[in-house]
């Protein structure tokens, strides 16, 4: 779990700073960033229980919050929360009907529990995002941060990669890995061709899902790029064996309007890449 907090961050002053919160099934990420320079001034990522697989662990998580070093309060001039869950589905924007956002997200995965349903237009993409929010996290959410901007974090991903990875010669690969899942995404001449979220748990599975996508995709292995992004390290084990398979396989960079104060530079350049754009995206 990774915590850095600049010196400069001053918890008297939080009605001068912004809150982004990334929430998954057992994980936050709390990113504060002055409201004026959107310098990033401390990101904290924190882990809580979750004693029931297909059940979100609403009071956990709050427990989690009152623990977590960056502090969470009403007082921030601005909130946004993205939701980090596989339980999404995507839509061509042409055939999009609200009506039918449960249907979408039925045909993807299998939905056990109480939840709310929400969808959130991209343009740019010409699709539309549907996903879940537990309904004790939204209730939640709607006492506490009424006014928050709400979003999802593969909706996050693929407006940042579409900007940040454009290129109308070269097909790419992009991978965003997180707390035991991953994005991959894939641009076609500089358009959205595949956009999805995997489960996993050893980096043999990480290997497989992407092989295998390759493959129904027509994607030659041997020739794409692929970026990392996100919890990935140099050198790490997943590093070398997706490079065993890989030969054109690069780190991922924030992009450059995303600046951070000195306590944060030691953070790698492709590290928390949802989090640091997620206020660009909402």
């Amino acid at each position: 779990m990774e915590i850095k907090i600049d010196k400069a961050f001053d918890i008297k002053s939080l009605n001068r700073y912004n809150l982004s919160l990334k929430i998954g099934d057992d994980f936050f990420i709390a990113d504060v960033f002055k409201s004026k320079s959107g310098v990033h001034l401390a990101v904290s990522e924190q882990s809580f229980a979750r004693e029931l697989k297909d059940e979100f662990q609403t009071e956990s998580f709050i427990n989690a919050l009152k623990s977590c070093p960056v502090k969470i309060s009403k007082k921030y001039g601005s909130v946004c929360i993205s939701f980090a869950s596989t339980a999404f589905s995507i839509t061509p924007k042409a055939l999009f009907d609200k009506n039918l956002t449960a249907n979408y997200i039925g045909i993807n995965t299998k939905i056990e529990g109480q939840f709310d349903y929400k969808y959130q237009v991209l343009d740019q993409a010409g699709i539309v995002i549907c996903y879940t929010i537990p309904k004790g996290l939204n209730n939640w959410i709607k006492k506490i941060f009424p006014n928050a901007k709400i979003t999802h974090e593969m909706a996050v991903v693929i407006q940042s990669v579409l900007r940040d990875f454009y290129s109308v010669s070269e097909d790419r690969l992009i991978l965003n890995i997180n707390k035991g899942y991953f994005d991959l995404i894939h641009l076609k001449k500089g358009k959205l061709n595949f956009a999805n979220s995997f489960l996993f748990n050893e980096k043999e599975d990480l290997l497989y899902y992407i092989l295998f996508t390759c493959e129904q995709l027509g994607i030659d292995q041997h020739e794409i790029e692929m970026y990392l992004l996100g919890e990935i390290k140099k050198a790490s084990e997943e590093h070398q064996l997706l490079f065993q398979y890989i030969k054109n396989i690069y780190f991922g960079s924030r992009n450059k309007n995303i600046k951070l104060a000195g306590g944060l530079n030691t953070i790698p350049n492709h590290y928390f890449y949802s989090v640091f754009n997620q206020n660009l995206c909402v």
